[in-house]
């Protein structure tokens, strides 16, 4: 057995590529016209294919150019998606090699961090990602939920197009100062809205979706939504299903406004809403905050850094301190030993001779650089040494987050 061959791919490739992905992913091969709608958003540059001895490609991995928000400050990101490996292939070095080689491109064009979204939780750990944020699903009781005040604001219920245009503006004002969030593209809310013509199977039920705004006291959009009634009767009463896969709110207020609305909506028993923060505030806004649950907790966005001073010196503490860090990293990309200087103002980070207060590998800087896991949590799992003493509370301490962090998207 031969070493996989990795490379980027050819133009001519793409649909190999794609195919590739798909049969990994248990799904049917790529058309020809979902083909030609990828190849305008895919950096073939950034498409890396692994080869076996026959020249034929066994495994895949994309990314795209992004930028990762964090704590007072955003940072260039490899975003990585679409890794596949054939099912013919596994167990042969070809993720490894792919994992490899897209990390060195990354670090080399200047990106500090990479992010993904992992299939499953084992897999990505390996190769230093750590899981920097989690997501949970928010369930409400909407037949029998009674919240602790009135109403504000006003909800609006608008056409494909105007939601198109609010939701971007407004995920973009939104991702800008919440830890965890990347950058959306116009298009991307375009084909969400069913504006945009996207062939995947899906398009209809995002053109029929109902699409919601909710305006505050001075007629600005604050949040907004796409949701989707699965209509239901038990003993002749009505019992529907309310899905919003998203939810973009620029507060927390916005958020329960919109989930407000969302309960009282006709025929509807009970409200899902996809992908919200650990520490969503709606149960809370609740006379019975029993009446909302957040289910499904999970690792959600994976960080990877590369670059350990512009990671660490590009983000904002919650208090002034300083820190030696001691990073393990056997792929070379992150090992060394940093001083952090933080504080609310601004940080920076340099290689030094200190001795260490911590020593980590790279899948666990990764885990609390944005401040998703405390370093005592860390700490507890066995994931981090302290090397002197207290320095498992100073880290905490300058690392936490008003707000976790969180990413409201799945890419």
């Amino acid at each position: 057995m031969t070493d996989p061959n990795v490379r980027v791919i050819t133009d001519d490739e793409l649909a190999t590529s794609l195919n590739v992905v798909r049969s990994a992913f248990l799904g049917p091969p790529v058309t020809d016209e979902q083909v030609a709608a990828r190849r305008p958003y895919t950096e073939i540059d950034r498409c890396h294919g692994a080869f076996d001895e026959d020249g034929r490609m066994g495994g895949f991995a994309r990314a795209f150019a992004t930028s990762l928000t964090v704590q007072g400050g955003e940072l260039a990101c490899g975003a990585v998606s679409a890794v596949g490996v054939l099912p013919t292939h596994r167990r042969r070095g070809y993720l490894s090699r792919l994992m490899e080689v897209q990390l060195t491109d990354i670090a080399a064009r200047g990106e500090p961090v990479a992010a993904l979204i992992a299939a499953e939780y084992p897999i990505y750990g390996r190769f230093g990602y750590g899981p920097a944020t989690e997501a949970v699903t928010l369930r409400v009781d909407a037949g029998s939920v009674r919240w602790l005040d009135e109403a504000t604001g006003r909800v609006e219920l608008v056409d494909n197009d105007t939601f198109a245009k609010e939701v971007d503006a407004l995920y973009d004002r939104v991702r800008r100062t919440t830890p965890g969030h990347i950058v959306w593209e116009t298009d991307r809310w375009r084909v969400y809205a069913g504006v945009q013509h996207w062939p995947d199977g899906e398009e209809e039920a995002r053109r029929n979706a109902a699409k919601v705004v909710w305006r505050d006291e001075a007629g600005e959009v604050q949040a907004a939504a796409a949701y989707r009634v699965e209509g239901k009767w038990e003993q002749n009463r009505p019992a529907g299903h309310l899905t919003a896969e998203i939810l973009v709110a620029a507060s927390g207020r916005a958020e329960v406004e919109l989930v407000r609305f969302l309960g009282a909506v006709d025929w509807v028993r009970d409200v899902t809403v996809h992908l919200r923060p650990i520490d969503d505030p709606v149960p809370l806004a609740l006379v019975d905050a029993r009446m909302a649950r957040l289910q499904d907790r999970s690792d959600h966005l994976w960080v990877r850094i590369l670059d350990v001073p512009a990671t660490l010196g590009g983000r904002c503490y919650a208090t002034d301190g300083s820190v030696v860090i001691e990073v393990v990293d056997p792929m070379g990309f992150a090992g060394g030993r940093f001083r952090l200087d933080g504080g609310p103002d601004g940080a920076e980070c340099v290689t030094t001779r200190d001795e260490p207060h911590l020593v980590v590998p790279a899948r666990a800087l990764g885990a609390a650089c944005l401040g998703g896991h405390s370093w005592g949590r860390l700490a507890a799992a066995g994931w981090v040494d302290e090397a002197q003493p207290g320095a498992i509370e100073r880290a905490s301490a300058l690392f936490t987050t008003a707000r976790v962090p969180w990413c409201a998207m799945t890419f």
